[in-house]
């Protein structure tokens, strides 16, 4: 099953998922309030891409998927801190080390978490509507 992806605010129209996504093509970014999904694409060799997470943007229920879209991640890791006290499951950076690999993170109004499942759980819920 495919879901189709447009530049909206995130919605559910006629069984169709709108998600704004952030195609990230530099090596820092820091996160938009109006962000949701960052496919990342910086292939420069030998760097790393950083996505900075502002206090700002701490918001209880708030999610955000990064996605390696360039491939990557194995050789150019991305990392994703705080730009605060702010934790990420208790640690000061999450980094994705995996080609095409993605995460998911959820703000609980303090700090941020790992949700491991959370897609497979929302396509398990969709299917099952």
């Amino acid at each position: 099953m495919s879901f189709p992806i447009k530049q909206q605010k995130n919605s559910i129209n006629e069984g169709e998922i709108f998600t704004n996504s952030t195609v990230v093509n530099v090596a820092t970014y820091d996160l938009l309030p109006t962000d949701y999904l960052l496919r990342v694409t910086y292939t420069s060799t030998g760097a790393v891409t950083s996505l900075t997470l502002p206090t700002a943007q701490v918001v209880a229920g708030r999610k955000i998927i990064v996605k390696d879209s360039g491939g990557l991640a194995g050789t150019n890791n991305i990392t994703i801190d705080t730009e605060g006290d702010e934790t990420i499951d208790g640690a000061a950076t999450l980094v994705i080390n995996t080609n095409y690999s993605s995460k998911t993170i959820y703000c609980n109004g303090t700090n941020w978490e790992v949700l491991w499942v959370m897609i497979l759980l929302q396509i398990y819920m969709y299917q099952h509507q």
